[in-house]
């Protein structure tokens, strides 16, 4: 046993597990010709595994790991649940499942989403920081809103290190520019140079902390978002864009995150971006309930004219009814405001 953590037995000609280094990454929205740029710049002989999520949609059958394998020197699969970690090999995030790290092993995980996503990116990243501390290196690709900097942030405060796809380069800035945000430490790069970078990092020796993975200078590192469980953190008087449950503020690593008792987390442009749509579904709901209401009062003034009554009343309500209902959907073409 290494660095705290079991190490399993191998075969012949089988490349011993990793024990003190890993490698997370994340992308999204415009972030696959990066990380096909990030993963042909890795040796084959690159002492760590790399550990991948991309936002996928829950149904799609991904190709992502035939797709990274072609890209460079390093085989990529999809893995199970207890696979153990191996150095040079690419573990693909599957679709609807998170990707997590315990005692140098894959734990799949159907958990709440977070950030409306499952795989999360601050999922894998707040695992890797529990599990290896300061020998994690996590690099943020293009996409949007900020899934991964809380996890990115996480990763900082164990003392790893944090790479980040250079917005001017990045097909979608926010998450970049997110995780640059929350940890200011972080580096910089174009796609093309983040694989070598991350290859120098790896070969590095890693500084030695007392009890990483566990606790660390009397402060729990959690590898999930606080829930019932453990810490809630502060009453936010909102409800979960996902399940209407109450939630709760905390920065357990200097990087606001909102989780309700279920477990749903959000980070706070992420959970901005869900209010703005609920807002806009509000107002369009409201303005379909009073177009329904205009056509009950139309229909309601044909019957008068059919019974020899006055149908004036019901049209000039459906009118009324009807204006109402362009200037609220007026509302929903308004500038929102800044992110």
């Amino acid at each position: 046993m290494r660095g705290g953590r079991d190490v399993a037995a191998t075969g012949p000609g089988e490349a011993s597990p990793l024990t003190d280094r890993l490698v997370v990454v994340g992308a999204s929205a415009g972030g696959l010709e990066a990380l096909q740029q990030l993963v042909a710049g890795l040796p084959a002989d690159l002492p760590a595994a790399v550990l991948v999520a991309v936002h996928l949609q829950p149904s799609s059958d991904s190709a992502l790991p035939k797709v990274l394998a072609r890209a460079g020197a390093l085989p990529a699969a999809h893995p199970r649940t207890g696979e153990a970690l191996r150095p040079g090999s690419i573990v693909v995030a599957p679709p609807d499942q998170h990707l997590l790290v315990h005692d140098s092993k894959v734990r799949l995980s159907r958990g709440p989403r977070e950030n409306r996503q499952r795989p999360a990116i601050d999922a894998l990243f707040r695992s890797a920081a529990a599990a290896y501390g300061p020998g994690v290196v996590a690099v943020v690709l293009s996409g949007a809103l900020d899934d991964g900097a809380v996890g990115a942030a996480a990763v900082a405060a164990q003392d790893g290190v944090v790479l980040v796809q250079d917005p001017d380069e990045a097909r979608v800035t926010g998450m970049p520019r997110a995780a640059l945000a929350a940890v200011r430490r972080a580096r910089a790069l174009p796609a093309a140079a983040l694989g070598p970078a991350v290859a120098d990092l790896v070969r590095r020796p890693v500084a030695e902390r007392g009890g990483v993975g566990a606790q660390q200078e009397g402060r729990v590192v959690m590898e999930q978002p606080p829930t019932a469980t453990s810490e809630l953190g502060t009453p936010a008087a909102l409800g979960c864009p996902e399940c209407q449950g109450g939630m709760f503020e905390s920065a357990p690593d200097g990087a606001v995150i909102y989780t309700c008792h279920v477990g749903h987390a959000w980070s706070a442009q992420t959970l901005l971006d869900a209010e703005r749509q609920s807002v806009e579904g509000a107002i369009y709901n409201a303005a379909s309930k009073l177009l329904e209401m205009a056509a009950v009062h139309r229909r309601l003034a044909q019957h008068a004219e059919r019974g020899d009554g006055d149908p004036g009343e019901h049209l000039r309500a459906a009118e009324a009814a009807e204006e109402r209902s362009r200037r609220i959907q007026e509302l929903a073409t308004e500038d929102p405001g800044p992110d």
